[in-house]
């Protein structure tokens, strides 16, 4: 008996590739697509946005990361946010997800010497950024980097600056930057990437929480983003304090632990403190106070 094979498959070679290899979310067509059905969803000034996250997202990393853009935008569309707050959110989480590294850096200095084709120039001038050590370290795959930042924490080195200098100067130099514009391939597997991905869920959570509470607070948590930027000390610094506000002042709000009537309010007075003032634990005694001024404040509301 002899068997005769199709000549021609029931599908296209592509769909196959893409439903069990994954190929799909690699290729920009799919990012472009979901785009193009999201955007007709999109108050206008949220769709200006995104329509230019989308490109500089696929640019930084890959078609995958401007997916997860899509899906996170996706979920606000449909009226849920004010189109301001909207736009606002939109545009913060573009600046987080497009979070400055030194593959970030070394690759947008090779493509503006001229990508894979890149000659020596000098006129380009040298860009020079410090990172901490642990930072450098969080680049790795998360289970090597989790161990060589345990060893830093205990060597005392972990927030050590190292300096950083990235030009297109002479060969050697684009040998540099072509070594660290690789490694943004492997960034999506890196401890920083994950880092920063449960970041933007944890930031996009407390957003959903605080909304439920108080829906005029929407604005004021999104804005609570402006405090993580940038790199090295300032970043690890921001950080600490946006915690500190979701830890000690919203999450308890939210939670019923603590009895204050506007929210907003409340984190707009802790985050003007945070950004003004470089202590954490000048932050720390504003919250304590927002939150003794809300006790006082509740009951005389119940009366009336």
């Amino acid at each position: 008996m002899r068997l005769s094979l199709p000549t021609k498959l029931p599908v296209p070679l592509r769909l196959l590739k893409e439903r069990y290899f994954g190929e799909a979310s690699r290729n920009p067509w799919v990012a472009r697509n979901k785009l193009a059905g999201l955007i007709a969803r999109l108050p206008p000034e949220v769709a200006a946005i995104v329509s230019d996250a989308v490109p500089a997202l696929m640019a930084y990393q890959d078609a995958d990361h401007a997916l997860l853009y899509l899906d996170r935008i996706g979920r606000y569309a449909g009226g849920r946010l004010d189109p301001v707050i909207f736009a606002d959110l939109a545009r913060r989480m573009r600046a987080r997800m497009l979070y400055e590294d030194p593959p970030a850096i070394a690759h947008d200095l090779l493509i503006r010497a001229g990508g894979e084709a890149a000659r020596p120039d000098p006129s380009l001038g040298a860009t020079v950024r410090t990172f901490r050590w642990a930072e450098l370290a969080a680049i790795l795959p998360a289970e090597t980097a989790t161990s060589l930042i345990r060893m830093l924490d205990r060597l005392r080195w972990s927030d050590k600056i190292k300096e950083l200098r990235f030009s297109a100067a002479t060969p050697g130099d684009l040998r540099w930057l072509r070594f660290w514009s690789a490694v943004r391939q492997a960034r999506p597997y890196s401890l920083r990437f994950a880092q920063e991905r449960m970041w933007v869920e944890r930031w996009l959570h407390m957003i959903d929480r605080g909304m439920a509470k108080d829906p005029a607070a929407a604005a004021a948590i999104v804005e609570t983003a402006d405090l993580v930027e940038g790199y090295g000390m300032p970043c690890k610094v921001g950080l600490m304090k946006w915690n500190c506000i979701v830890d000690t002042l919203i999450k308890p709000i939210c939670d019923g632990a603590v009895a204050i009537p506007n929210l907003g309010a409340a984190v707009r007075r802790a985050h003007r403190v945070a950004r003004d003032n470089p202590s954490l634990d000048d932050l720390r005694g504003e919250i304590a106070l927002i939150i003794a001024d809300g006790a006082t404040v509740a009951p005389a509301a119940a009366l009336h």
